[in-house]
C-alpha cells in the first residue's frame, strides 16, 4: 500500500499554537451563536413594542378595554380576543391533561414489548401531524355537534395537545430513579400507590413543564382554531358560543391592515408573546416553590 495513502491525517499537537487558535475560534463561534440566540427574543419584543406604542399614541388606544373589535369603526377592544384565547387554550389543556397523563402512566408502568413500541410510534406520528389536519377533523366531527364555537375549539386543541403532553410526561416519568419505585414496592405499596404517592409527586416539576409547553402551544395555535371557533369577536356566555382568538385575528386581518389597524395588530402579537411569557414565569416559580 502506498505510504501516502496509508498515512492518516496529520495530528496537531495539543499545546501547539495551531491547536490553541482552533480552540479560540471554536469558543468564539459558540459565544457569537449564543449571544445571537439570546438576542432574538428581546429584539422581537422591542420591535413589537415599538410598533404597538405607535397605536397607543393614537385615538384607538381609548378603545383597548372595549368588548368589541371593529377595526373599520376604529374600535380595537382586546378584551374579547384575550378572553377567547384563554378560554379555548385552558379548555383544551383541561381536557388534554388527564388524557396525556393517563397515556404516559400506561406506557411507563403497564405496557411492555410490542404494544409499547407501537403506542410510542403512534404518539410520535400524532405529535407531528400538522394543525390543519386537526382543524379538518374538527370541522367534520366537532362542528356538526357543537357548532363553530368555544367547545369545538377546545376539543380540537385537546386532540392536538394530548400526544405532546403524553410524550413529555412519559419522558419525565422515565427520568425517575428506579430505586425510588423499588423502595415503594418493598414497603408493600401496590403499583397504583407507587404511581400516585411516589412517581407523580417526584415527577411533578417535569409534568408541570409539560403542561406549560402544551399551554404555550395552545396559545400560539391559529389555523386549527380558526377553522372551528366561528371567529366572532365577543364575550361567550355558553360553550356553544363562537369566539375569536388573538392568533386568529392576526391570520385573518394582517394582509389588509393599514394605519392604526396595522399597529393594533402588532399590539395583538405582543399580547400573545406576553401571555406565553407570563405562563412560563408562573409555572417556573410554582415549580421552584414545590422543589423548595
Amino acid at each position: 500500500m502506498d505510504s501516502a495513502i496509508a498515512r492518516g491525517p496529520e495530528l496537531v499537537p495539543a499545546g501547539s499554537p495551531a491547536r490553541r487558535q482552533e480552540s479560540r475560534l471554536g469558543w468564539l463561534t459558540v459565544a457569537v451563536l449564543g449571544v445571537a440566540c439570546a438576542a432574538i427574543a428581546p429584539a422581537l419584543l422591542v420591535f413589537l413594542f415599538a410598533e404597538g406604542f405607535v397605536f397607543l399614541l393614537g385615538d384607538g388606544a381609548a378603545t383597548l378595554l372595549s368588548s368589541r373589535w371593529f377595526p373599520t369603526e376604529g374600535v380595537f377592544g382586546l378584551v374579547p380576543l384575550v378572553v377567547g384565547s384563554l378560554l379555548v387554550s385552558l379548555g383544551g389543556l383541561a381536557l388534554a391533561l388527564p388524557l396525556g397523563l393517563g397515556t404516559a402512566i400506561s406506557l411507563c408502568f403497564y405496557l411492555r414489548g410490542g404494544p409499547l413500541r407501537f403506542a410510542e410510534a403512534a404518539l410520535g406520528v400524532l405529535g407531528g401531524v400538522p394543525s390543519v389536519v386537526f382543524g379538518l377533523f374538527g370541522t367534520f366531527w366537532f362542528v356538526p355537534r357543537f357548532g363553530p364555537s368555544l367547545a369545538s375549539g377546545a376539543l380540537v386543541l385537546a386532540a392536538m395537545l394530548t400526544p405532546t403532553l403524553a410524550l413529555l410526561a412519559l419522558a419525565g416519568l422515565r427520568q425517575l430513579p428506579a430505586g425510588l419505585l423499588l423502595d415503594g414496592a418493598r414497603l408493600g405499596l401496590s403499583r397504583e400507590q407507587v404511581i400516585a404517592r411516589l412517581a407523580l409527586r417526584a415527577a411533578r416539576p417535569a409534568l408541570m413543564g409539560a403542561a406549560v409547553l402544551a399551554l404555550a402551544r395552545a396559545l400560539g395555535e391559529a389555523l386549527a382554531v380558526e377553522m372551528v371557533c366561528g371567529n366572532v369577536a365577543g364575550l361567550p356566555s355558553r360553550l356553544t358560543d363562537p369566539v375569536r382568538t388573538l392568533t386568529t385575528t392576526l391570520v385573518q386581518e394582517f394582509e389588509y391592515a393599514q394605519g392604526a389597524h396595522g399597529h393594533a395588530l402588532h399590539l395583538v402579537a405582543l399580547t400573545i408573546v406576553l401571555l406565553a411569557a407570563l405562563t412560563s414565569a408562573a409555572a417556573m416559580r410554582l415549580a421552584a416553590r414545590r422543589r423548595a
